[in-house]
């Protein structure tokens, strides 16, 4: 299988100070800008399977390459950024938040398919705030996952999702160190059932040099 890692649009958080960051921002003007040339990037893939993370940036960073393949999204919980869903900025003052319901995405993105795990509470259900080590092993699951589904297949797959749980993913197999990944930047991975290698890290061709983020 060829995997496709790719790191959402500048959210509204990118744009802020930590400080005035907020749970589950949209993407900026810029963001909209960006998915759009991923979009028609993404379209040339010949993608097969497409999925998303449950948050707001990732599915508004989605929609754009819904219309280019006309592939359904999956939105996979698995996907999330690393500390879950939740506001506050220092330990002492951090609280869950329930995220987006079912009803929500399916209202605000038709044709996503929202995975069964995922109820009208909210997909992070305002649980406590995930450490590092948490979202280490779930990174770890995420990609024998991914092996166990695809690694036999000639499928092209695409995980619409986030810098931090994609640096995660990313350790499981390739232990040099690796730059913060940018805004839309594509990482592709080729898969195999007794191999796994890094073709190519954090492709950002498709932008304009004004339009690249971090």
């Amino acid at each position: 299988m060829r995997l496709y890692l790719i790191r959402h649009a500048e959210s509204q958080n990118n744009a802020l100070p930590e400080s005035q960051r907020v749970e589950d921002p949209g993407i900026t003007e810029l963001g909209y800008r960006q998915a759009r040339h991923l979009a028609e990037r993404v379209g040339g893939l010949g993608l097969t399977k497409l999925f998303t993370s449950p948050f707001l940036r990732t599915l508004q960073t989605t929609s754009p390459i819904y219309e280019a393949t006309k592939l359904t999204p999956n939105v996979r919980v698995a996907l999330h950024e690393e500390g879950g869903c939740y506001s506050g900025h220092t330990p002492e003052n951090m609280a869950g938040r329930p995220g987006m319901g079912r009803s929500d995405i399916e209202r605000e993105f038709p044709g996503f398919i929202v995975s069964a795990e995922l109820g009208d509470g909210g997909w992070w259900t305002s649980a406590l705030h995930e450490s590092h080590e948490l979202a280490s092993r779930r990174a770890a699951r995420l990609f024998q996952r991914t092996v166990d589904e695809f690694s036999d297949t000639d499928e092209q797959v695409a995980f619409v999702m986030h810098a931090d749980i994609k640096m995660l993913f990313l350790r499981q197999f390739h232990s040099e160190p690796l730059d913060l990944p940018s805004n839309t930047s594509i990482t592709a991975i080729q898969i195999t059932a007794g191999d796994c290698r890094l073709v190519d890290y954090n492709c950002v061709r498709h932008l304009p040099d004004e339009l690249v983020s971090c």
